[in-house]
């Protein structure tokens, strides 16, 4: 479906809703077999729903990887007053259909088998989403680069992916570096607590693999 010059727009099904955290969830579209979407990691769906009577626009990170997943996913955490977050994470069910315009959004980045690099993140909270398809992609596309991330989020709880992102760190083992910090951090946290500064961050660097590559 097509509008004149405008974007395109798509009716998706819902495949699955995944409760990552406590007020967080990963919406899984399928994705349509006459007419995929095609997206580059890091881009974002508009997803458009009636609430109350209004049609109501946000704008959300896809979280799947066109080289590693076959469906299309996107992270929602509900925020106070949020009117789409929370009616999605109130209202949405398997098999609902979904209007989204095309995947839009420059915080991509291209892949090459032969290029060795050292990818260095930074996220805090659901800023994980986009990073987390940038990671997936960069692991199965550049068998030669690395990735270090740093995640902040409120306490062990709300760090959104943690179980996948604890199991990426095993499976690629040295090749994913996942340094976390929380706010609250419980008493026998053995990694960084308390708001990113210039001294955690010099001390985090420090601990971040050296490549040994200028990049």
């Amino acid at each position: 479906e097509e509008s004149h010059g405008g974007p395109r727009y798509y009716d998706l099904v819902v495949k699955d809703i995944i409760k990552e955290t406590a007020d967080t969830i990963s919406i899984v579209f399928e994705q349509p077999a006459e007419n995929p979407l095609q997206y580059k990691s890091g881009q974002f769906l508009t997803v458009i729903a009636p609430v109350n009577g209004k049609e109501v626009r946000r704008s959300y990170s896809l979280c799947s990887s066109p080289y590693v997943d076959k469906d299309l996913a996107v992270t929602v955490k509900r925020v106070e007053g949020g009117i789409l977050s929370n009616w999605l994470g109130d209202n949405l069910a398997r098999g609902a259909k979904v209007r989204v315009m095309e995947p839009m959004g420059q915080f991509t980045t291209e892949y090459s088998a032969d290029r060795k690099r050292h990818l260095i993140m930074f996220a805090g909270g659901s800023g994980i989403t986009p990073m987390m398809s940038i990671i997936k992609s960069i692991l199965t596309q550049e068998p030669n680069s690395i990735v270090s991330l740093i995640y902040c989020n409120r306490d062990i709880d709300s760090i959104i992916f943690k179980a996948l992102l604890d199991e990426m760190q095993t499976n690629d083992e040295g090749r994913l570096h996942v340094i976390h910090v929380l706010d609250n951090a419980p008493m026998n946290w053995q990694g960084y607590s308390g708001l990113l500064n210039h001294d955690m961050l010099t001390k985090l660097f420090e601990r971040i693999p050296d490549w040994g590559i200028d990049n």
